[in-house]
């Protein structure tokens, strides 16, 4: 999966647990839509409702840096009776974007399920949808056991497609912003989530390019490094661990004559873990080029032929349902408690 269940950590609290992060054009050609959703299989293993005083971040760098000069930050308050959470929506800038508090410029207020309007222009949504992602996930799983454990590379695993997330919901923040709020013509985006621990803010999840970990990593304690680590560290921390496994699965399937190199190219590719972004260019999440991530692209064969130095599908389409206008995501599935 994307994010999902990604790391021993992320999965004490799935409603903390970022399953994906998107950024494309909103219904408006001058505005954008940045999406984080999070809780996967929420009211099935998790509360359908976000985490209350937790810190649920947009990091946004308008200079190249890789480290953030904007931050979009969302805070909810504890659910009513009928789930129903007071949201907040924080603006920061410049050094006050690295630091995490409840403070910053309150832009926007009000209750999730509802659409909020945002000052000086935009909107904000937060609820439950239906899981937009689409993996199969259990052709990938018997993908990399036989890669790690067997030496062998056999894409027929993936002739069953199934979308494991189908019929699954997550819940979901949504904003819509006008361009000129985001302070450059190309930015770099990732999403965070933080808590309070012990008198201290800990960050739990990081998010942006989509199935990193989940393909790349395999290391479970690494998986758990990287989301408290920061993109600018990526390449030093992971790069290694990532060009590893490139390497393996392309010598086993023969698609390059110096399998090191290639991997070190996906490093290249891959890192640092953000989404890149020019508001004037078409979205697209692709070899052609990356421009953002809209929630139809198929990241996932991108990212499996990317692995593999050959084109390569999962045969898995996107989910029905998702809407052509604001809040985008499709309504959330009907799931019988168990």
């Amino acid at each position: 999966m994307s994010h999902h269940l990604d790391s021993p950590t992320a999965k004490e609290d799935g409603r903390v647990d970022i399953t994906d992060v998107y950024v494309f054009a909103g219904e408006s050609t001058d505005t954008t839509v940045l999406i984080m959703a999070v809780n996967p299989l929420a009211g099935e293993v998790s509360p359908t409702t976000f985490r209350a005083g937790a810190l649920y971040d947009f990091k946004i760098d308008t200079n190249a840096d890789v480290i953030e000069d904007l931050d979009y930050r969302v805070i909810f308050g504890e659910p009513d009776s009928n789930g129903i959470q007071r949201i907040e929506l924080r603006r920061l800038e410049g050094s006050a974007a690295t630091k995490y508090s409840r403070d910053g410029e309150l832009i926007a207020a009000g209750n999730t399920g509802e659409i909020t309007p945002i000052d000086h222009g935009g909107r904000l949504w937060a609820g439950l949808v239906a899981d937009p992602f689409f993996f199969n996930l259990g052709g990938f799983g018997q993908f990399a056991k036989l890669i790690l454990e067997e030496n062998r590379f056999d894409p027929s695993v993936f002739d069953t497609a199934e979308n494991v997330l189908a019929g699954h919901n997550v819940t979901a923040i949504v904003l819509e912003l006008p361009n000129a709020a985001l302070s450059a013509e190309t930015m770099q985006l990732w999403g965070t989530t933080t808590i309070q621990h012990e008198g201290k803010w800990k960050t739990i999840n990081r998010a942006a390019v989509p199935l990193v970990q989940q393909v790349f990593i395999q290391d479970e304690h690494l998986k758990d490094a990287y989301n408290k680590s920061l993109p600018h560290e990526d390449v030093a921390k992971y790069g290694e661990a990532i060009a590893a496994f490139t390497a393996k699965v392309t010598h086993l399937a023969g698609t390059t004559t110096d399998p090191q190199a290639y991997g070190q190219q996906v490093v290249q590719f891959l890192l640092p873990d953000v989404l890149t972004y020019n508001p004037q260019l078409p979205t697209s999440y692709g070899f052609a080029g990356r421009n953002g991530r809209a929630l139809a692209d198929d990241t996932a064969d991108v990212i499996l032929s990317l692995l593999a130095n050959t084109p390569f599908s999962d045969r898995v389409g996107k989910p029905d349902g998702l809407r052509p206008q604001f809040p985008y995501l499709a309504e959330p599935n009907s799931i019988q408690p168990k």
